[in-house]
């Protein structure tokens, strides 16, 4: 059934673009982290992003939204520079990724728990991402963005570009309401998720149909790629 077909008052079909940002560096040449507010995509970064780029040139989107960090930012203006967006690019500092404590004091015992575990905390009451913002107050920054997102009925199709846990809030939302779910959805750089969604507009629940995730077009098979987001990051700090 098409979007048009849906009776007066009913759900209306919308497709959602989940993207997560290209390869970033988040440790400098002798091992020390960067600030992840302000780091650009690297040069694999891009050349992984302008395949995705490639893939939906000629999309149309009504809405086209990043975070303001520049990395999203970056993906964001290179995949709607082959696309048509009615409304233009827009930016949402709530889609920012979640905020890890200092990694500096993070003793290398824990390493494997909450590092390469990160994802596995996020239902724990009071637990932060790496000892920074706290799992509950990040989703309830997101869900509060896109369930605005949601209630905005002048939209068909979207693509929003922003983080690797923020695609995970989202979409375990989306197919469970909560974030049970939130550890099984690996999210590689330059990804893209594909989500229809039927929402009558000022109710609840949503029903979600995941079309596509973590979808990598620079390597559709995952050759070589059988770490996890955190373990990579892990190994990182480990050469610290």
């Amino acid at each position: 059934m098409s979007a048009s077909s849906y009776p007066p008052g009913g759900p209306v079909r919308r497709r959602l673009y989940l993207v997560r940002h290209g390869h970033v560096n988040y440790f400098d040449e002798a091992g020390r982290p960067l600030d992840p507010r302000s780091v650009p995509l690297s040069a694999s970064g891009e050349a992984q992003v302008a395949a995705l780029a490639d893939l939906l040139q000629g999309e149309t989107f009504d809405r086209a939204v990043s975070s303001d960090y520049p990395r999203a930012r970056q993906t964001l203006d290179m995949i709607v520079s082959g696309a048509s967006v009615r409304r233009g690019i827009e930016t949402a500092p709530a889609l920012r990724e979640i905020r890890a404590g200092r990694l500096s004091e993070l003793p290398r015992e824990a390493y494997e728990a909450e590092v390469s575990g990160a994802y596995h905390w996020a239902q724990n009451p009071g637990v932060g991402f790496l000892r920074g913002e706290r799992w509950e107050d990040f989703s309830t920054r997101i869900l509060v963005w896109f369930r605005a997102l949601l209630a905005d009925p002048d939209w068909q199709t979207a693509v929003i570009a922003s983080h690797d846990a923020v695609n995970r809030v989202v979409m375990s939302w989306l197919m469970g309401g909560d974030l049970s779910s939130l550890p099984n959805l690996e999210q590689d750089p330059a990804c893209v998720n594909i989500v229809d969604i039927d929402h009558v507009p000022g109710r609840l629940p949503v029903t979600a149909y995941l079309r596509l995730v973590n979808y990598t077009p620079y390597n559709p098979m995952k050759t070589g790629a059988r770490q996890t987001v955190m373990e990579r990051i892990t190994e990182s700090m480990l050469k610290m």
